[in-house]
């Protein structure tokens, strides 16, 4: 896997604070309530395992138990689906701290996209995909869904009324 999410010399993930930034101001000129978002996606580098997170200030740190509990309230951006809900999570270990190695999703209630918002993420998403996934073709996904890990290719962008509770600033 490349090193496409490189972390600068202040431990920050720019590229992506950059692409949340965007979001939400594109978010806040359509009049929508978002003023928080993250991206979600598989941490598979130097023999990570589990779900990530990179936050609204650019901070890459692992998805857990306490982290997805949050997300009970937040709506989640998954590119050719629209939003869904976690469900649930397990974890790779049993301890509170272990990332999250599967996300079960469902469909969540339907809200607004602006067009220049769903630009704006769709540019990402396609930008962040693993290699060799097909770029033309989306996969179809059934909600509800488990999503592992190990196996998914794609990002999913959180955006929400307000930080997650329990979530880094």
């Amino acid at each position: 896997m490349n090193d496409r999410r490189s972390v600068g010399p202040d431990g920050l993930v720019h590229a992506v604070r950059g692409m949340l930034d965007a979001a939400i101001q594109q978010a806040k000129a359509a009049s929508l309530p978002w003023n928080y978002a993250a991206l979600l996606h598989a941490r598979r580098r130097m023999g990570e395992r589990g779900f990530g997170v990179i936050t609204l200030r650019g901070e890459s740190l692992p998805l857990t138990r306490a982290l997805v509990a949050g997300l009970t309230s937040a709506p989640i951006w998954l590119p050719t689906m629209g939003f869904v809900a976690v469900e649930g999570a397990t974890t790779t270990d049993e301890g509170d701290e272990s990332p999250v190695d599967q996300l079960v999703l469902r469909a969540a209630d339907p809200m607004p996209m602006p067009p220049q918002v769903a630009q704006v993420l769709a540019a990402s998403e396609v930008a962040s995909r693993e290699p060799g996934v097909d770029r033309n073709e989306p996969p179809v996904i059934e909600l509800p869904t488990v999503l592992h890990s190990a196996t998914v290719t794609r990002t999913l962008i959180l955006l929400s009324e307000a930080r997650p509770h329990g979530w880094p600033p």
